[in-house]
Parts: structure tokens; sequence; C-alpha cells
């Protein structure tokens, strides 16, 4: 699955968790790859949203490849879930 094609850089910070508020709002404009969708528009959404997260001692890479797998519905998640394990880095 997804969770093992993806590679998060290790996280120092003491105590961190995403909020399920953050992964509502992920959610709430998830990609299901139609063909009438824009797939470089809702990266440039995720980007706006992930780069105001701020957490001490968590890179913002760390966060974006957390919350990504959040922001895909459909076809757009099966393919994820396709990739090979520990093949997406960025």
């Amino acid at each position: 699955g997804y969770e093992d094609a993806i590679v998060v850089p290790a996280i120092t910070a003491d105590n961190f968790e995403l909020k399920h508020c953050l992964l509502t709002l992920v959610q709430n404009k998830q990609f299901f790859r139609h063909d009438k969708k824009d797939s470089h528009a809702h990266v440039r959404y995720f980007n706006k949203i992930t780069f105001t997260l701020k957490f001490p001692n968590v890179l913002n890479k760390s966060n974006k490849l957390m919350l990504f797998p959040f922001s895909l519905e459909g076809a757009a998640r099966i393919w994820m879930e396709k990739e090979p394990p520990r093949s997406i880095f960025t």
C-alpha cells in the first residue's frame, strides 16, 4: 500500500502528531485522477496548505509526505497503492 511506498524523513520532534483537522482539510479537496481534474491544480492547492504548516523539528517535506496520500481518492489512490515499496521520497 501507499504507506510502504512513501519514505518519510525521520522526525525528531517530541510528541508530534498530525491533527485530525489537518487530515480533514486535505481530504476536502481530494484528487480522483479524472480527465476533467487538473493534477497540477491539485498539487498547487496541496502545496498551499502544507506551506502553512510549521512544527518544531519537523521538515515540511515530512508533513507533505505524510499528508499526500490523504489527498488522493479513486484512480489516484489506486495508482499510489501500486507504487513499489520505498519508491517515493519527494
